[in-house]
């Protein structure tokens, strides 16, 4: 898309890699990338997952939390023999977030063709 017509690009976006994908549907950055991207090798704690990409734990657990609300990943509770509790992380099953990915195209699609069909002569200007 540029500034003069935005339009263009707009049904030209390339997808290379699964990311581009998660950015786009999702919205997400990259250090929410690399927490879920972090899971994809199987579960994980808070602290394993700050370690492996580098990351302070409070930035990986509000990641987390963000990426839960989302639907990309799940939160498994353990609890400690003396009392307590901990979470595990994992990443929700990629068939699963592929089926998110292709329901919100098809609402998009749906919505899109609905405009045009129903909306186009009377708001084109």
């Amino acid at each position: 898309m540029n500034a003069r017509n935005p339009m263009v690009g707009l049904f030209n976006k390339e997808f290379n890699k699964p990311s581009d994908l998660l950015c786009c549907a999702y919205g997400l950055r990259n250090s929410e990338l690399d927490v879920y991207f972090s899971l994809i090798s199987g579960p994980k704690t808070v602290e394993q997952i700050a370690e492996r990409i580098g990351k302070d734990r409070s930035t990986v657990q509000r990641v987390l939390n963000k990426l839960h609300s989302k639907g990309l990943v799940n939160r498994d509770t353990h609890t400690i023999d003396r009392g307590g509790y901990f979470y595990e992380y994992s990443a929700e099953k990629s068939e699963t977030v592929r089926d998110q990915i292709l329901g919100q195209l098809e609402e998009w699609y749906q919505a899109t063709k609905s405009f045009l069909i129903e909306s186009w002569s009377q708001t084109a200007q």
